[in-house]
């Protein structure tokens, strides 16, 4: 993907603006489009070469979205980014780039995933228009009214996820809508917290919402959240994405749980705090190993374990 992409710059671009360019595409990011293979996962299709290549290009169509998102972003946020500690290091704030090569770039992301979009089918072209339009939404007002900004973060994920099945023409599952959405409102909730207590004083000059955000109130919710995610899991667990009454998700339950206590424990202590959340998830060791065993033993009992029936 970052190789398509400097593809696309000019030769005669100087070195340093070049990685100043992939910077703003913010591929680190790209994690959150992995959402997409969800639907390939539990539609019991991961083997499958047709569906495994559609995801594919449907995650490198959700980068390009997303990348075009995050450039209109730092346009509109770049005076604000100036003063937050990490995000002032960013390409338009510390005028690595001009807004002018900005504008065209983002233009050229957009439409190119848009064009490419329509090969998967009007529902993910659909899908992946309205996450557009959310995220320049929420860059542009929606992220400065109280709630409003993590409930459309939330969405967003989904849209996401959604977007997997769009692609592969499978039903949507109801529990795939309602985990995505809890587990990215208790990731926007961590991140609000982190934010808070990282720039102390000086929170309210980055991002004016966060005055509406009281410590309380923001460690109600993600105990509330997490007590959520949780709960429809271990019931979706039990149910069973293969057939009814198939619990062998179920082994996964202290899994899932044991991940969300490390995570809320270290959100309250404010471990997280210092960096961007995503930089900081990325570096904790035990949190990411224990996010990557529980997705390979998801994959291992759906397809390689046999069923467990309860009557």
């Amino acid at each position: 993907m970052q190789f398509y992409v400097t593809s696309l710059i000019p030769e005669n671009v100087n070195p340093m603006s070049k990685l100043a360019i992939l910077e703003i595409l913010r591929p680190k990011q790209w994690y959150k489009n992995l959402l997409l293979f969800v639907p390939l996962v539990f539609s019991l299709n991961l083997f499958d070469a047709h569906s495994v290549l559609v995801s594919l290009l449907g995650f490198f169509i959700l980068c390009l979205s997303s990348s075009g998102s995050y450039v209109i972003n730092d346009l509109v946020d770049f005076k604000r980014d100036s003063l937050h500690p990490e995000k002032a290091k960013r390409p338009i704030p510390s005028g690595r780039i001009s807004r002018r090569l900005a504008i065209p770039l983002s233009i050229c992301l957009l439409a190119v995933s848009e064009i490419l979009s329509y090969q998967l089918g009007i529902s993910f072209l659909i899908t992946n228009s309205v996450l557009i339009a959310l995220t320049v939404i929420y860059s542009v007002h929606a992220k400065n009214i109280f709630l409003l900004d993590i409930f459309l973060i939330s969405i967003n994920y989904v849209l996401r996820a959604v977007s997997g099945a769009f692609a592969l023409e499978i039903k949507v599952s109801p529990w795939l809508i309602m985990g995505v959405f809890f587990l990215a409102l208790l990731l926007a909730l961590a991140k609000r917290k982190n934010e808070i207590l990282f720039l102390k004083d000086n929170a309210i000059e980055h991002r004016k919402i966060l005055k509406e955000y009281s410590s309380d109130i923001l460690n109600y919710s993600i105990g509330v959240t997490s007590a959520t995610i949780i709960l429809a899991y271990s019931i979706y667990s039990m149910t069973g994405p293969a057939s009814v009454n198939d619990w062998r998700l179920v082994l996964t339950i202290p899994v899932a749980f044991f991940i969300m206590l490390l995570f809320i424990d270290k959100t309250y202590k404010g471990t997280y705090s210092g960096k961007e959340l995503n930089n900081l998830l990325a570096k904790d060791k035990k949190l990411v190993g224990g996010v990557l065993f529980f997705i390979f033993f998801v994959i291992f009992l759906l397809y390689v374990a046999p069923p467990i029936y309860f009557k």
